[in-house]
């Protein structure tokens, strides 16, 4: 999936991502995510990684009234926190471990029980709400205390192609509420805050 991913034109990655960013702005659950003092969180694509890019929906949502927050990598527990941050300014912005866009240390960091709505990044999903993600597990641990507080809506986002038939699930892995595509709005069966 990878390898299918990165072997998308920059051009057709950019379409794909404006199509995406246009279902996930009209998506019910992010508008009313997108107010005033709400939060949704989301991340920067990286492009060697051939990622579907939500800054569009992101900047949406800042424009909307809501806070804004991405993920920064942590040597402890837990290792995927959110801060507060404009994915506009470039220099709010650093290079992290892995070579993606994060915020700066200094950036207000924000309880994941607060978060609204979260965008995630992932290899694969299914209609159920499984997602392959990278190995990690860092955004499932994130979407698992979002849950554990009895709230948020998990929103995976992909290329049509990501979608297949059943992706393996553990018991560790948080399911999404729905995947966006730059074809359809996929509501999953199974899943749900």
């Amino acid at each position: 999936m990878t390898e299918r991913r990165q072997k998308v034109s920059s051009e057709d990655r950019t379409r794909a991502s404006a199509a995406v960013s246009a279902y996930l702005e009209a998506l019910p659950e992010l508008v009313a995510a997108s107010a005033p003092g709400r939060t949704v969180a989301g991340f920067m694509a990286l492009a060697a990684r051939g990622e579907i890019d939500p800054a569009s929906a992101l900047a949406a949502s800042r424009a909307r009234g809501a806070r804004v927050a991405l993920p920064r990598l942590s040597a402890q527990p837990p290792r995927l926190r959110f801060h507060d941050v404009d994915p506009a300014q470039p220099a709010a912005l650093a290079p992290g471990p892995y070579g993606v866009l994060e915020p700066r240390p200094s950036a207000p960091e924000v309880d994941v029980a607060g978060i609204d709505l979260m965008i995630l990044p992932g290899l694969a999903f299914d209609r159920a709400g499984n997602r392959l993600g990278y190995g990690g597990g860092y955004y499932d641990e994130a979407a698992g205390r979002l849950r554990a507080a009895g709230r948020g809506f998990l929103v995976g986002v992909a290329f049509d192609f990501q979608i297949v038939e059943r992706c393996p699930a553990g018991v560790d892995d948080v399911p999404v509420d729905c995947v966006v595509t730059e074809r359809e709005v996929v509501r999953c069966a199974g899943a749900g805050a």
